[in-house]
């Protein structure tokens, strides 16, 4: 797999048991079929409705019977599961699916057969399929008071040339003190934090009517609409121009 991207694929297995390990994480969806699993030291069985995310330098083996179909999502390190996740996964690495996730990975699985998912919608499909499973697997306890000041401030200001210094300062905390207790805290960095708050106000101008993408960026926060561009294109996997034909 490439190191800088997630790669989806649809998989079969036979009835040989395989053992190995790898650097990317992975995380394997049941379509029809059981696979038998070891990660780690937990064994368990990903079946109907039901889910698998070995962390990445995981051993692990595998072993299918019968007819069996799985939806797989392979991702690099540091692409997008938080350390919260991974430790949980770690701990506790198969879990069910509930109706959303499991209609939405079926109809992945459905596109992706019929040939019709392009690389900018896999792109998207991976990371609203990573982000949900990632609430699910390990969601955010309410952050402290200074955090959720932080958090505040950052929401009201977020279209503004925001630095972290005044998160921090709001928060009563040195840059680096912050920066740590907020990651903790939420999973995320103060910066990541105020790049999502962004994405989701241009996201939601893009969907909503036919301002120029160049003003959406301006009243987003970002500097130009290259700027806006990028950062979607980096963390949504979809570009401005595709999220207004989608609508």
């Amino acid at each position: 797999m490439s190191a800088q991207r997630s790669q989806m694929s649809l998989r079969s297995y036979d009835g040989e048991e395989r053992l190995h390990a790898h650097e990317h994480h992975q995380l394997v969806l049941s379509l029809h079929g059981r696979l038998e699993m070891r990660v780690g030291d937990t064994a368990g069985v990903v079946g109907e409705a039901g889910a698998a995310l070995v962390a990445g330098g995981t051993p692990h083996a595998f072993r299918a019977e019968g007819d069996n179909r799985f939806l797989v999502l392979d991702m690099p390190r540091g692409g997008g599961w938080p350390d919260r996740v991974l430790a949980e996964a770690a701990a506790s690495p198969f879990f069910a699916l509930d109706d959303r996730l499991d209609s939405f990975a079926r109809y992945l699985a459905a596109e992706m057969g019929e040939g019709a998912l392009d690389a900018e919608a896999a792109r998207h499909a991976t990371a609203l399929l990573a982000g949900a499973i990632g609430r699910r697997i390990a969601p955010v306890a309410l952050p402290s008071p200074p955090i959720l000041r932080a958090m505040a401030l950052a929401r009201a200001r977020f279209a503004e040339p925001l630095a972290v210094a005044a998160l921090a300062r709001t928060a009563g905390m040195g840059a680096s003190r912050f920066h740590e207790r907020f990651r903790r805290e939420t999973g995320v960095t103060p910066a990541d934090y105020i790049a999502d708050l962004r994405l989701d106000h241009a996201v939601a101008l893009l969907r909503g009517g036919r301002m120029p993408i160049a003003e959406i960026a301006l009243a987003a926060g970002f500097s130009d609409q290259s700027a806006l561009t990028r950062c979607l294109r980096r963390r949504r996997g979809v570009t401005p121009a595709a999220l207004r034909r989608l609508g």
